[in-house]
């Protein structure tokens, strides 16, 4: 650890956009003020000094299939942070049950390691996501492995993911109840809820349990009603209830209309602090994605024919015969944060029609300020952490310091520096 000063750059604080000098010292920082100067200097100048970017769902199939060492989390960690991200949790598959424990204690020995902040992003966790799903909303995920959260076994399988001290998250179901939930509240674990078509009175059952988030909303199976009986469907409950959202904004997953409708209701209850960007990625080294088919178990996928998002080609039902996915089944994203933060700076500084709600154009500022907020601060939120997603005295120095070029409605962002934790890493 060192301490210096970010000189000269535009700097996004919780009272705005300003243009400041950041001391750092000992990995936090201490003062964030016109004119201090701390150890090295390094030049900011014409450069914006935000938040490092939190992914709280970001999957790495191919140490999850093939390669579950720290060796390889620590590649993981290092192409990351590249893309601004500063902490992250590692998102799962549906598995074999003693692949997946495994897996886990690989992420947790990395997590506990020396290794983890300075090989790049800080490994914070593991987000559980394909094991208590609902089966016949499996999408991607690999069917024969999915424990149904309301079936025999799952409470035992719950406490052996819990007892490897690495899961922080854990998505589960709750079409038929909610029991495991509350469970998986109680121990600790941050719930969500996704591949799942609770009605909107289920959901709300769960949220008074402990659910606490959506899992990639409208994304896949969600259910969906017009009629008022049971409160609607997954998606209204999920629009009405006090419950953090995850969207995927790749443009792809979902309908850029829908993304901006789901915002803006959020924006206008005052409930902004709700919304999550995440990636959903599959294949977070870059030079990793694979150009033919790839596998996850008894799922292929593929790349799109138009390449800018991964589709499932054929899965493996329960009598062992391969079958053809219904169209538009997608197996995980392409997108990076930086581009998620770029899309929503861009969304935001043009004027938009979602499929119900109209609005104007915000200004740089605003639209800078909300980015900021879905790809850091809400996530940080979620977890009751005040020390992170925040440019302001005492915060750890977990910071993104981007050049932003173009015009409204078309801004170009590249990460100039990532540091995480008080250590800087340098992009050309």
């Amino acid at each position: 650890m060192y301490s210096f000063t970010l000189r000269g750059g535009w700097v996004l604080t919780p009272k705005g956009l300003v243009r400041a000098d950041v001391a750092v010292e000992d990995g936090r920082i201490t003062r964030v003020y016109d004119g201090v100067r701390v150890g090295e200097t390094i030049d900011c100048s014409g450069l914006f000094i935000i938040p490092g970017f939190r992914d709280q769902h970001v999957h790495d199939l191919i140490g999850s299939i093939s390669d579950i060492g720290v060796d390889r989390l620590s590649r993981v960690a290092s192409a990351l942070v590249r893309h601004g991200v500063t902490s992250v949790k590692i998102a799962t598959i549906a598995m074999p049950r003693d692949r997946l424990l495994s897996y886990l204690r690989s992420i947790r020995s990395y997590m506990s390691s020396n290794r983890n902040g300075l090989d790049g992003a800080r490994i914070e966790g593991a987000h559980v996501e394909g094991t208590f799903i609902r089966a016949e909303c499996g999408g991607a995920q690999p069917r024969e492995y999915i424990v149904e959260p309301w079936s025999e076994g799952a409470v035992e399988l719950l406490d052996g993911i819990i007892e490897t001290g690495a899961a922080r998250l854990v998505n589960i179901a709750v079409d038929f109840g909610s029991d495991l939930v509350g469970y998986a509240s109680s121990r600790g674990l941050i719930v969500g809820c996704g591949h799942s078509k609770a009605s909107a009175r289920r959901l709300e059952e769960a949220w008074r349990r402990g659910l606490r988030y959506i899992v990639h909303i409208t994304n896949g199976a969600m259910g969906q009603s017009f009629k008022p009986f049971e409160g609607g469907g997954m998606y209204e409950g999920a629009l009405t209830l006090p419950i953090s959202i995850e969207i995927i904004f790749d443009g792809y997953h979902v309908d850029t209309r829908y993304v901006s409708d789901i915002i803006e209701r959020r924006i206008q209850k005052g409930r902004m602090g709700e919304v999550i960007a995440i990636t959903d990625a599959v294949f977070p080294i870059d030079e990793e994605v694979p150009r033919g088919e790839f596998e996850a178990f008894s799922v292929v996928g593929c790349r799109s024919d138009d390449g800018g998002v991964l589709v499932v080609k054929r899965y493996r039902d329960a009598d062992g015969v391969y079958k053809q996915p219904p169209p538009g089944t997608l197996f995980g994203s392409l997108l990076t944060m930086d581009r998620a933060f770029e899309n929503l700076l861009n969304l935001f500084t043009r004027d938009f029609s979602g499929f119900m709600i109209d609005r104007p154009a915000r200004s740089f500022e605003d639209s800078l300020h909300l980015a900021s907020m879905f790809t850091s601060t809400n996530q940080a939120r979620l977890e009751g952490l005040e020390s992170v997603g925040s440019i302001s005295d005492g915060c750890i120095a977990d910071i993104a310091i981007l050049s932003i070029s173009g015009s409204a409605g078309s801004y170009r962002v590249r990460v100039a520096k990532t540091i995480v934790g008080g250590r800087i890493f340098e992009f050309q």
